[in-house]
């Protein structure tokens, strides 16, 4: 069977019965009512059992005893609104009903039909999260539709065919209509409670409000727009002292305090213009009796579409707590100006919220600026010195848990810059709680650093003062000795007892020259210190010279106070300083002045030369072939004849000129104050002739000569180095006329000397310039004419100067150390050309090389390389001869000469001693070393003859030569007398113009093929 017009309208006829339910609610609520209350659960329950009845009674019956109805709907609402006991009262009611009614199974149905809804409106009541105000038409439509589900699934109790077609009938209707009508009887429900919610809460505010306008401790008023009063609380009244009608006559802006109107006025404005709905501000009122009232007002205003209706504003008067924080200011002003005037740095300790307050000066103490120290930080022990810490908070901790009466204690803080001061921290608890807990530590820092380093300073001279090792006195303003210290009592001999009152005069000597006292007093009274070498005497009766300082000490009115005096023994200073002066400016050898005093004396006689127009002569000396003493005789013969040299030369000049040793076997004479230049070469002559008597060395007579240089200040120059080497310039002239003399130094030897010192610099860039070229003189048997050796001759290409000669510029390269790398180029290039001339000549031809002494000495050449480079030329020694001089054999003494000599013969190499008989020669030298050759200087060949001494000299060398096994080469022959004469006496070689001028290298082989074809 279908479901019919009529069964559908039944169904909605059961629906609106369900109305009841809003009413029986609404009758409920209105007597305020609690819902849950036992009596009204149960009328509730039962008057929803009626409704149930009622609706039950009016069902659409589908077929005998299947009824269907909107008994589900009023259970599940039932449920879900009212409450269990209701539901559950109306559930019994409507399942009496449903029984007693019939159907057999369908009863069952019907009564399951009654549980489940009812069950299902409990159990989303209690098992959902929100209000019951918050739910929705969705939540609600939900419901019912599991509501009503539920319902249909019941049909199932009856047989399959039957219960499908029942479902097919009325699933439709039932899942359309009931939901809905759930969803809007719900929604009503819902609707209802948030009516009632909205007026509880009104009614609440609205009591709330007249609670705290009428009694509240804060001044309410409300405003209209243009700001008349229209309510006033009896806060606000008592506030200001006016009854509430007289207020209600005023306007706000009139009690206002003239200096806060124009900020009130301006938030006001800005309010009323939209800018906001509300400010807050602190101002003044002023009350009837014409005081001012302090407040903090809020003003907020209500609006209606914008437009202000009224404006409600709260003031909370803050009069009492104005007064106290401006005595609390004052206090803390006060307590600051204290504090400012007695440099004392102030903090405040919060321990509750451990929060610290310093003020500036207490920044200020520690190099913190006082915006640093604003903030309040927390009391901590980071800025004091680790030392210190476990002391200070040990301190805190006492005074906090009352072991002590006072945090006081000395200890160190960091400053802002890194550095420790010392603080005096003085500190007390302020403020208890009521269980006596403290609450508030207040303290000062006091900066003690000055005092503390004035303490250790105090300790320090103290511990000076006794342990010093310096005798120390204090005196009274008169020089009485007040006290001593124990160095005081080991240096003189006298205890502070006997010394007590007594001036320090009483330990001076009586060698003590009177005027130095005059000048200490004088120093004492002027300037209040002084200090000086002062002559003192033993207790013992010892003299001794001490060194004494004396400062004074002055009351404020300057007056002497104390007088602190301290002196040291210096008598082994002083006899130390004596010698050290000697030792510094005196010879210990001849006891002359030596160079530094010379150098002080020679400025000495040239300032005083200037200031009286006057001139200086310095002569410089230097013992002509000294050098043959010492090694003949011996150092201490030689040390001696210096001895004796200075005692002569002392003789020869005034006292008031000075006679210096410049080392060695060099002499200077300082003679000042010359009016005119003639005495000193009276002088110069005297020298001679004071050394030209012999001296008595042991038991030897021993002769000495001078060759002595002499300029003038300031004719020939005015700086002592310029005169040194003025006169030394001179020497050396005197020595190239014959030693034994004097020359004065003129203009050409400053040529000379800028000369060489042009040839210094350009020799540099002569070797790598080529500028440099051998030239070879043959060597020629005179028995045979065979020329089977040759002399390699250096020669100088100068770019601007021409040939400079071997004579100029060797000695040049000498001096400054250039000859090592020419002697040695020389060697290589001279090698090279024999290696050459042994080829295409002679297998036996040999090249002889002249070597500087300079090269034997240390530091000079590496010979090594010479015999490398001839073993890589594949050449013996024999190719080559080195040429020395008689001079290389006088520092034979040397180990380098002597090694390098030796060196020459293990590699085969010749060794010829040139211009033999010119020098200072000994035999033992010639028996010492391998020596070759011997080659007569040409002095002796010059002018030679028959019968002459230089023959007489030749023939002896020559038969010397021989009988030691020698060759001798005769230099300089440049006549076929001079070369018959030496052939005759057994010359074996000659050299010189006769048979050839030195040559360059081509023009020497052309010279050499020559002789092979006339051979």
């Amino acid at each position: 069977m279908y479901m019919n017009s009529f069964g559908f309208l039944t169904l909605i006829h059961n629906a609106a019965l369900l109305l009841a339910m809003f009413f029986i609610y609404d009758m409920a609520v209105s007597r305020n009512r609690t819902l849950f209350g036992s009596c009204w659960a149960i009328f509730t329950g039962v008057a929803l059992g009626l409704v149930g009845i009622i609706i039950m009674l009016t069902p659409w019956e589908y077929a005998p005893g299947i009824m269907f109805d909107a008994r589900s709907v009023l259970l599940g609402i039932s449920g879900l609104f009212f409450g269990t006991i209701p539901t559950l009262i109306a559930m019994l009611i409507t399942a009496t009903l449903r029984l007693f009614l019939g159907g057999e199974e369908s009863v069952v149905i019907g009564i399951l039909v009654i549980f489940t809804s009812g069950t299902l409106g409990i159990a989303w009541r209690y098992y959902r999260q929100n209000a019951l105000s918050a739910l929705s038409f969705r939540e609600i439509y939900l419901f019912g539709i599991v509501t009503h589900g539920v319902m249909l699934a019941l049909m199932f109790i009856f047989p399959r065919e039957e219960a499908l077609a029942v479902l097919s009938n009325i699933s439709l209707p039932i899942l359309l209509l009931y939901p809905l009508i759930t969803s809007l009887l719900g929604m009503l429900f819902v609707q209802r409670l948030r009516r009632s919610q909205s007026a509880d809460a009104l009614q609440e505010s609205e009591f709330l409000f007249r609670s705290q306008f009428d009694m509240g401790s804060i001044g309410i008023a409300i405003t209209h727009p243009d700001k008349g009063w229209l309510r006033v609380n009896p806060r606000f009244c008592k506030m200001l002292g006016y009854s509430e009608k007289e207020l209600l006559q005023l306007s706000w802006p009139e009690l206002t305090h003239p200096d806060d109107l124009h900020l009130d006025l301006y938030q006001y404005d800005r309010m009323l213009t939209g800018e906001g709905d509300a400010y807050s501000l602190d101002k003044r009122f002023i009350g009837k009796d014409g005081q001012s009232v302090y407040a903090h007002m809020t003003m907020s205003c209500y609006r209606v579409d914008g437009i202000i209706q009224f404006v409600i504003a709260g003031i909370l008067d803050t009069t009492d707590r104005k007064h106290a924080e401006d005595k609390i200011w004052a206090r803390k002003e006060q307590l600051t100006s204290v504090l400012s005037g007695s440099e004392l740095g102030f903090w405040d300790w919060n321990i509750e919220t451990d929060t610290v307050q310093r003020n500036a000066r207490w920044a200020e103490m520690l190099g913190y600026g006082f915006e640093e120290i604003q903030n309040g930080t927390s009391i901590n022990l980071d800025g004091i010195h680790p030392d210190d810490c476990e002391g200070v908070w040990q301190s805190v901790t006492d005074h906090l848990e009352g072991r002590t009466t006072q945090h006081k204690i000395e200890y160190r803080m960091r400053t802002k810059q890194g550095e420790y001061k010392w603080i005096l921290d003085c500190a007390k608890i302020v403020n208890y709680g009521q269980d006596r807990r403290p609450l508030r530590m207040s303290g000062t820092h006091t900066d003690i650093t000055e005092r503390k380093l004035a303490d250790e300073s105090m300790q320090l001279a103290s511990m000076v003062y006794q342990n010093s090792r310096e005798a120390m006195t204090v005196t009274d303003s008169n020089g009485n000795i007040i006290t001593t210290n124990p160095a005081f009592t080991e240096m003189t001999g006298y205890d502070l007892a006997e010394i007590t009152g007594k001036s320090h005069k009483f330990i001076v000597s009586k060698q003590q020259d009177k005027r130095v006292y005059q000048r200490m007093e004088q120093a004492l009274n002027s300037t209040g210190h002084w200090q000086g070498e002062i002559n003192y005497c033993h207790k013992d009766g010892e003299n001794y010279i001490a060194l004494l300082g004396i400062n004074s000490i002055y009351n404020k009115d300057r007056s002497v106070h104390r007088r602190v005096a301290q002196f040291s023994d210096i008598t082994e200073r002083k006899k130390s300083e004596k010698i050290i002066w000697k030792q510094a400016n005196f010879d210990n050898l001849t006891g002359l002045s030596n160079r530094q005093m010379f150098h002080e004396q020679l400025l000495h006689e040239k300032n005083k030369a200037q200031r009286r127009g006057l001139n200086v002569a310095l002569l410089f000396l230097d013992l002509d072939r000294f050098k043959a003493v010492n090694d003949t005789l011996g150092h201490n013969m030689g040390d001696q004849l210096l001895i004796d040299v200075a005692q002569r030369l002392r003789n020869c000049v005034r006292k008031r000129d000075l006679v210096s040793r410049f080392g060695g076997d060099e002499f200077t004479v300082i003679i000042g104050g010359l009016k005119n230049t003639e005495s000193v070469e009276r002088v110069a002559q005297k020298i001679l002739c004071e050394l030209a008597e012999p001296f008595l060395l042991g038991k030897k007579n021993v002769y000495i000569t001078p060759s002595i240089g002499i300029t003038f200040y300031p004719e020939d120059g005015e700086a002592t180095e310029i005169l040194l080497k003025n006169a030394d310039q001179a020497m050396y002239s005197a020595k190239d006329e014959g030693r034994n003399c004097y020359h004065y130094f003129t203009n050409s030897m400053q040529k000379q000397v800028e000369r060489e010192g042009q040839l210094a610099n350009d020799l540099r860039d002569a070797l790598k310039n080529n500028q440099l070229e051998l030239y070879y003189q043959p060597i020629v048997a005179l028995g045979t004419g065979n020329i089977r050796k040759a002399e390699a001759l250096i020669r100088w290409h100068h770019p601007e100067l021409g040939i400079v000669s071997p004579a100029e510029f060797i000695p040049v390269a000498e001096e400054t150390g250039h000859i090592v790398e020419i002697g040695d180029w020389v060697f290589r290039q001279a090698v090279d050309q024999v290696a050459h001339w042994r080829r295409e000549y002679h297998d036996d031809f040999q090249v002889s090389i002249n070597k500087s002494p300079v090269q034997f000495r240390e530091g000079g050449s590496d010979i090594a390389s010479w015999f490398e480079h001839l073993q890589a030329l594949g050449l013996p020694g024999q190719a080559v001869i080195i040429e020395i001089t008689e001079g290389l054999l006088l520092d034979g003494s040397s180990s380098i000469v002597m090694d390098k000599l030796l060196a020459f013969r293990d590699h085969g190499i010749e060794v010829s001693l040139d211009d033999f008989g010119t020098g200072y020669s000994s035999m033992s030298y010639l028996r010492k070393f391998h020596i070759d050759n011997l080659k007569i200087d040409q002095s002796f060949v010059r002018n030679l003859k028959a019968d002459s001494d230089d023959m007489i000299l030749c023939e002896a060398i020559i038969m010397m030569a021989h009988k030691l096994g020698m060759q001798v080469i005769a230099e300089g022959i440049e006549t076929e007398e001079q070369r018959r004469l030496l052939s005759a006496a057994g010359c074996d070689y000659g050299q010189g113009y006769l048979f050839s001028k030195p040559l360059p290298e081509n023009d020497f082989s052309c010279l050499l093929l020559r002789h092979i074809h006339v051979a």
